[in-house]
């Protein structure tokens, strides 16, 4: 994606805000058919979007790219002025930005400074974030596509509080990366605002699916005389000096955590069996 970008420009806040800008109108506009108009800058009465797009459904939606710092309160205010004009909002931070409370990358890993904007973010998107960065290697300027990032709870109870520095409050968490499966939008209405976002999975709903998996095939042990893995023991005969055992819930759980704790931790994955139980999809 390098080819979006002179590596003449000065590397200022407005260099990184046009060359993200550019990348969204030229990606979004190359992967979906249906546009019937695109802006770089569309301008209302009060607002300047950075990127517009128009459906052939009738759908609006405009592209927000941020890199230096904004208030929560802006957020929803620039949000509902587009929502009250029946358009839907992608919100784009950039990853190294005065907006993000650390460097975001695409990557898993724990105990991450979290802004209150990006904090307010993952709730109006329903459980992400989403990013994109640059790259200055001598000569040659890089954009990464965008990813999705996941918050969820310390391991650490320590951490699980509002931490606030002299001009801002902050979080700490965990976070996953998630990847972006194309460059089409889909507009929905969640959390009372009308936002576009791309088709990637929700972190916990990947995770969900993964512990059905798992449980599924550690259910019951192998047996050591027959070999096989049984559901149900009647459709099987069984030796009688077999000595299949099955797993105690308790002893179930803790493989789980076992498993998945490295990569996601141990709130996020209770939470998970918290609710596969709430939903019936799960008996431990």
């Amino acid at each position: 994606m390098s080819n979006l970008l002179s590596t003449h420009n000065t590397k200022s806040e407005s260099f990184y805000h046009k060359a993200i800008k550019r990348l969204f109108f030229k990606y979004i506009s190359e992967n979906n058919k249906d546009i019937i108009e695109k802006s770089l800058e569309k301008y209302f009465i009060n607002r300047r979007a950075d990127v517009y797009f128009r459906f052939k459904s009738g759908e609006k939606i405009v592209v927000e790219v941020q890199n230096s710092y904004i208030s929560v309160k802006e957020i929803i205010e620039r949000t509902e002025y587009y929502n009250k004009n029946g358009i839907h909002v992608l919100w784009i931070l950039y990853g190294k930005g005065g907006c993000v409370a650390s460097p975001k990358f695409p990557e898993d890993k724990k105990n991450v400074k979290i802004s209150s904007v990006e904090n307010f973010l993952h709730g109006m998107y329903g459980g992400r974030v989403y990013y994109v960065n640059i790259t200055f290697y001598k000569d040659k300027t890089t954009i990464t596509p965008p990813f999705a990032l996941h918050f969820s709870l310390s391991s650490k109870k320590k951490y699980r509080k509002i931490f606030r520095s002299k001009f801002e409050s902050y979080y700490i968490k965990n976070v996953n990366f998630t990847k972006i499966p194309s460059w089409n939008l889909l507009c929905v209405n969640f959390n009372g605002f009308d936002i576009a976002r791309f088709y990637d999975k929700n972190v916990k709903r990947i995770l969900k699916e993964k512990i059905l998996k798992f449980l599924k095939e550690k259910k019951f042990r192998n047996c050591n005389n027959c070999r096989t893995k049984n559901d149900n023991l009647r459709k099987f005969s069984i030796k009688n000096d077999c000595n299949i055992k099955y797993y105690k819930k308790k002893k179930l759980i803790k493989l789980n955590l076992v498993n998945f704790s490295n990569k996601y931790g141990k709130p996020i994955i209770n939470e998970s069996l918290f609710e596969l139980i709430k939903e019936r999809k799960l008996d431990i």
